[in-house]
């Protein structure tokens, strides 16, 4: 007869360890490791010789057991490596020593172009310095970073990517590789500026639209307040514009709308902002005149002036007739034009808008072709 009594010389805390390992309760340890085994009765082996054999069996089973995980774990592992995500290992001074097949796909680096490199070889130089050495704190610091990077595919092309980088570090602390994940992100960047546009910008003729046109406004405003420099506002309104749409349709009218805008851009310095207000009316806002209202008023004027007498030159116009040949004309289009200066006076934008339309109302009362000046009473 077994003497359960001798399982008192098996070490308790060793045998709570395996029984841990193992995820096995007391009463199955026992059963598998001696009534399974079939080990001899008790009274006829030492209790060393029992110890033995059970750590034996006990081993036996923790290796097989931990074989098992550990193949799952690397299966795991390679399949999450052959993800959609781009991956990028490096070793501690950032060496790349793996790349999976995303990675080649994102970046057109192979494998063996990338490797022993260092993720230098994608720098697209759109980031400076500063934003590498904040990267570069945060791994140290927290043993992660993640955001949005302008890198460099190998034919030259510049993309943007999601990054996201983990420190692999030993029990000590010490950082042993990092581990890399990325996200091809270019489309989903080029959507947003599309709709960006969409919101802020005028389709037919790529300018600011009135949302934007407020914005710029509100700056060109809180820049006078502060520097106690006047800014203007030039409301402008096409004098002939209507008969060419009739005569020649939409598609004519937008033509020579495009060719409007760029003329009055190539008027103004690039900080100031030229918008399309609606229709055939167009809004410049000019910034940082003259601290002297007259002054300004002369600063004003010119820029005024320059885009009256470049509006007026005629317009030569190529028309489109379907299934015949093309046709040339010319038009002649004038603008009357309304300014309006103000400075830290407290005035809203919609009184500003509505200052400078009397005023390009009362240049197109004059018989067009013509600039008039609003008195904001400063």
């Amino acid at each position: 007869m077994r003497s359960p009594n001798k399982l008192r010389s098996f070490p308790q805390p060793l045998a709570i360890f395996l029984l841990t390992a193992l995820g096995m309760t007391t009463f199955e340890f026992i059963k598998e490791l001696i009534y399974q085994n079939t080990l001899a009765p008790w009274e006829s082996h030492s209790a060393t010789i029992i110890v033995t054999s059970m750590l034996a069996t006990v081993a036996g089973l923790i290796m097989r057991k931990w074989a098992s995980s550990l193949e799952d774990e690397l299966r795991i592992a390679a399949i999450a490596f052959e993800a959609q995500e781009g991956m990028m290992v490096t070793d501690a001074n950032t060496v790349i020593l793996k790349v999976n097949r995303a990675f080649t796909e994102i970046t057109g680096c192979t494998a063996q172009e990338a490797l022993g490199q260092t993720p230098r070889l994608l720098k697209s130089g759109l980031q400076d310095e500063a934003f590498y050495a904040a990267m570069w704190e945060s791994l140290q610091r927290t043993g992660a970073w993640k955001g949005e990077i302008w890198n460099r595919r190998k034919n030259g092309e510049v993309y943007a990517e999601y990054l996201a980088i983990t420190a692999v570090k030993r029990s000590n602390g010490e950082i042993t590789h990092y581990v890399g994940m990325m996200t091809d992100i270019t489309e989903r960047k080029q959507v947003e500026v599309q709709l960006r546009d969409l919101a802020f910008y005028d389709t037919l003729t790529q300018l600011p639209n009135r949302r934007l046109l407020n914005d710029r406004l509100d700056q060109a405003i809180a820049a006078s307040k502060r520097s106690g420099r006047y800014g203007a506002l030039i409301f402008l309104d096409l004098d002939n514009f209507k008969p060419l749409n009739d005569a020649y349709g939409h598609n004519v009218g937008d033509m020579l709308l495009a060719k409007v805008a760029g003329r009055i851009v190539g008027c103004v310095r690039e900080m100031n902002t030229v918008a399309r207000f609606g229709g055939d009316e167009f809004v410049v806002v000019l910034s940082e005149l003259d601290v002297d209202k007259a002054g300004s008023t002369t600063q004003a004027n010119i820029v005024a002036e320059k885009i009256r007498t470049t509006l007026a030159e005629p317009y030569v116009l190529t028309i489109q007739h379907e299934g015949k040949t093309e046709t040339t004309i010319e038009h002649h289009c004038t603008a009357s034009i309304g300014v309006v200066l103000f400075i830290d006076h407290g005035a809203r934008n919609e009184e500003i808008f509505k200052w400078a339309d009397i005023a390009m109302y009362q240049a197109k009362e004059a018989g067009g072709n013509a600039i008039r000046f609003h008195d904001s009473k400063d």
